[in-house]
């Protein structure tokens, strides 16, 4: 048995959220202790470099918001192999998030569900880590940004633009997520009103930190799977007309028949995320980046997805379970 075969043996035999824990802990040590690549097979040396985003991405796999929620473990993953890793979802103040059990992990299904209600340490102790890690990193590093569950959405542009001036020295590019459907309200920043004010502003930081600091930082829109295409067609056009950089598609599903709270991701996610990326990129042709995760559970997923012109790919659940074997997988094809 291989060692990825076996750690996750081990880590389906845990508790979901506990799983998570050990299976990025004991990655760091391996690491600490420059094991990772004994253990780990690894094709990075095949891989190519690709500019997007006026960034240079050593390779299109990355990984997706969500998993290393507190800018942890994204020098470790980028030692495994990923391009570059988005952190987060981080908010101005350190969360709780919503009560335990909050994630359900069904493996024969290949299924996820969480309702996290982004449980993160807050902006001051991310950056640190930030700070201390990012030296020992060489790819492409996002920052996933998202109000706090307190503000209001009538004031959560203040939150998002605190968030870009705070990690605008140390974010390759600002992802940002109005899509989580486990912090209340959140969704309607997608919404006409909310989300022409956010972008507005957002856009306007972007642009006062370019001309005051001469540094450019690519904005992001991470987008619900549960949009219509009526609702996902205005969202886009207006982003594209305010010229946002590129577009995540998507993030987890509340259309599920499980009955637990939260977001479903894994292999119920693949056909949404799918339609989503398709119907996009009909409607932008190649105006703007766009960043495919969802649902990406194997090999095959990954040559779809590039095939539909997905011009970066992020994993997570299927890293979850399937490891280091799908992102070598996902390397070898984005490579080719």
């Amino acid at each position: 048995m291989s060692f990825n075969n076996l750690a996750l043996k081990i880590s389906r035999n845990l508790p979901p959220e506990l799983s998570n824990k050990f299976s990025l802990k004991s990655l760091k040590l391996i690491y600490k202790l420059n094991l990772l690549k004994v253990l780990f097979s690894s094709i990075e040396a095949k891989t190519s470099s690709i500019n997007l985003l006026g960034l240079d991405f050593p390779n299109k796999i990355g990984v997706a918001g969500g998993l290393d929620k507190n800018a942890e473990y994204f020098h470790v993953l980028g030692n495994l192999g990923f391009g570059f890793v988005e952190v987060g979802t981080i908010t101005m103040k350190p969360q709780q998030g919503n009560p335990k059990p909050r994630i359900h992990r069904f493996n024969n299904e290949e299924t996820i569900i969480n309702s996290l209600g982004f449980n993160n340490i807050g902006a001051v102790k991310a950056l640190k880590n930030i700070e201390k890690n990012k030296p020992s990193f060489e790819g492409v590093l996002g920052v996933s940004i998202g109000k706090g569950k307190e503000i209001k959405n009538e004031r959560a542009h203040e939150d998002y633009l605190h968030l870009i001036d705070y990690f605008k020295d140390v974010a390759d590019y600002f992802a940002v997520n109005i899509s989580s459907p486990n912090t209340k309200g959140l969704r309607n920043l997608s919404k006409d009103d909310y989300f022409n004010k956010l972008t507005d502003e957002i856009m306007n930081k972007r642009e006062q930190i370019s001309k005051g600091f001469s540094i450019y930082k690519p904005i992001v829109i991470k987008i619900s799977p549960d949009e219509s295409f009526f609702d996902l067609e205005k969202i886009v056009s207006l982003s594209i007309e305010k010229n946002v950089d590129g577009f995540i598609l998507t993030n987890t599903s509340l259309n599920h028949n499980y009955n637990l709270p939260g977001g479903i991701s894994g292999k119920a996610l693949k056909q949404k995320s799918e339609e989503s990326l398709k119907f996009v990129r009909s409607i932008i042709g190649d105006k703007a980046v766009i960043i495919s995760s969802g649902g990406l559970m194997t090999k095959e997923d990954v040559i779809t997805r590039i095939s539909m012109k997905a011009d970066l790919i992020q994993l997570y659940s299927g890293f979850v379970f399937h490891g280091n074997k799908l992102l070598q997988d996902a390397l070898e094809i984005s490579s080719t």
